[in-house]
């Protein structure tokens, strides 16, 4: 039996094949399979820039996360020239971990992630400081604090607790005044247009002097210099206005050595739990009842308590380190509540109000 013939067509010039030639059949197109190698290059270009950005990209943010717990022995708290006492239990001081440059996208992602890590605005933290600046400021307030945490529980004892040198220290600078850039926090102010200036409270009517718009000469003293800056005046309710805060630092004498070793840690966050151990190692008997105790709040010179932020980090600290008790400034009591598993949260206001919570935990009082 004879195959039946296969057509040809020729194209152009091309020869048709001779008499009885077995034909080869046309290749299967590969336009399908091309646009399949096209796309899958094309997600894994944008997959690997994707990253690349995640990773470069920067957003002024801070992440704010648990930081750490730490116990208030005599290797944090040393106490000479008066007798100290020994206790069972623990006081811990609680840190947040704070970023130190902008997160990058991946960073946030995981912050956002994580029910403990908070994330906020650069701004909100830092203001217009450089993390640099912020960084040295944190350091004054730590060394601030602990000169406060000793003035208060030492008057607190009975001690004559004496102050001198007062100077009038930089503690924030408005983002929208012409002294950002110029001033620095931290910043000692000696002088306003040539008038000397040893407290804060001198500085305002100084200032309002001036009209809006003026230029003011403020004398600062940074790092041992002396820096003559000029700031333009802003206006405010109908009077000028620089737009910084400023409050009155001072040298202490204190009749008791009390040498506090803080690790590196920076902030004022740990003026409170500062303040305790000082008086329970002054005192007999123990202020925890034997209880582990974590502490935070900013401890002012007039004994009351201030906000320092971070309570729900803090609680996920104090609650893996096994406290049993935490106390924080009534201002953030239901975020540290809402982080605290099974810890018994005390809010408070004062000084006597955190020895009265200590107290009602079990703890001894404090009679003088």
């Amino acid at each position: 039996m004879t195959s039946p013939p296969i057509s040809w067509q020729a194209s152009g010039d091309a020869a048709a094949p001779p008499p009885g030639a077995t034909p080869i059949p046309p290749a299967a197109p590969r336009r399908r399979h091309r646009g399949l190698w096209i796309a899958l290059i094309t997600v894994v270009v944008l997959l690997v820039g994707g990253a690349i950005a995640a990773a470069v990209i920067r957003v002024p943010k801070i992440i704010i996360s648990p930081g750490s717990a730490t116990p208030l022995d005599r290797r944090v708290v040393a106490i000479r020239g008066a007798p100290s006492y020994a206790h069972p239990g623990n006081l811990l001081f609680l840190t947040v971990k704070v970023s130190t440059r902008d997160p990058n996208l991946f960073s946030l992602l995981f912050a956002e992630l994580d029910s403990d890590v908070d994330v906020t605005d650069r701004q909100a933290i830092i203001g217009c400081a450089s993390y640099a600046e912020a960084n040295d400021f944190a350091t004054f307030e730590m060394r601030e604090s602990q000169d406060w945490a000793k003035a208060v529980a030492l008057r607190r004892l009975g001690y004559n607790v004496t102050t001198k040198d007062p100077r009038a220290v930089i503690t924030a600078i408005d983002c929208k005044s012409n002294a950002v850039g110029k001033l620095a926090l931290g910043d000692f102010i000696v002088a306003v247009d040539g008038h000397p200036v040893t407290t804060s409270d001198q500085v305002p009517p100084l200032v309002r002097a001036h009209k809006p718009g003026d230029e003011i000469r403020l004398t600062v003293r940074r790092n041992g210099q002396e820096l003559t800056i000029p700031v333009r005046a802003r206006e405010r309710g109908g009077v000028a206005f620089v737009g910084i805060g400023a409050e009155t630092s001072y040298t202490y004498a204190f009749p008791v050595d009390v040498r506090i070793n803080t690790m590196r840690v920076g902030g004022p966050s740990a003026g409170l739990a500062f303040t305790l151990a000082i008086i329970d190692d002054l005192t007999p008997g123990d202020l925890t009842g034997g209880k582990r105790v974590a502490v935070t709040g900013k401890i002012n010179l007039d004994g009351t308590v201030g906000p320092i932020g971070g309570a729900r980090q803090k609680a996920a600290a104090a609650r893996e380190a096994g406290a049993q008790v935490m106390l924080v400034p009534k201002e953030e009591f239901a975020d540290a509540r809402a982080n605290a598993g099974s810890m018994k949260v005390y809010a408070v206001s004062n000084i006597d109000d955190a020895l009265a919570a200590l107290h009602a935990s079990g703890g001894d009082a404090v009679t003088n």
